[in-house]
């Protein structure tokens, strides 16, 4: 769902970049201030999905156990985006997720904008993360039946909220298929 979350902000700051839509606003912001906002979430969400320290995410441990075949194009990409780490960790300290001196957001800031291979990293990234999603039907065939199997367990847990079907369909992680309803 976090990777669906991030091309869902790369694809609002790319239409705000191109103009292609304003928030009606009293601040009489354009669409490239609200894209400099959407820029600051997209790259801290990256960040979190792409961490490898203790705690965090990392994707690339995660599609190398999933998609094995696909190994060398996950490594090459994660070595870009690994060189760009410390740029992009201190980028979500200081001016995403946590908060610092104005001095150092700007600092942080700029060494993100000044930086074309950070950009050039993350669209590898984003270029991988889409070939990988578009495999999952034909080389993660256990998958689906493993998701349905963990969201009956969730909802037969006393307290669990029912999880609308409908929803994981168009996050991608359920086909688009018919659904029986089992229980109430």
């Amino acid at each position: 769902m976090k990777l669906v979350e991030l091309f869902h902000l790369h694809l609002l700051f790319s239409a705000l970049v191109d103009e292609k839509f304003v928030p009606e606003n009293v601040m009489g912001h354009e669409g490239q201030n609200f894209a400099e906002t959407v820029r600051t979430a997209l790259l801290s969400w990256y960040c979190t999905i792409v961490d490898r320290t203790e705690g965090g995410l990392n994707i690339f441990n995660v599609w190398r156990e999933l998609f094995p075949n696909h190994r060398d194009e996950i490594e090459r990409v994660r070595a870009k985006v690994e060189s760009d780490w410390e740029i992009l960790k201190n980028f979500r300290d200081k001016c995403g997720f946590h908060a610092d001196t104005p001095r150092n957001y700007f600092l942080a800031r700029q060494k993100v904008l000044d930086n074309p291979q950070v950009v050039k990293s993350m669209q590898d990234f984003l270029d991988l993360a889409k070939k990988l999603i578009n495999l999952e039907d034909r080389e993660l065939t256990d998958f689906v039946p493993e998701v349905e199997t963990f969201l009956l367990d969730f909802e037969l847990e006393p307290g669990n909220p029912s999880v609308k079907r409908d929803a994981m369909k168009k996050l991608l992680i359920l086909p688009r298929g018919n659904y029986k309803k089992v229980f109430g």
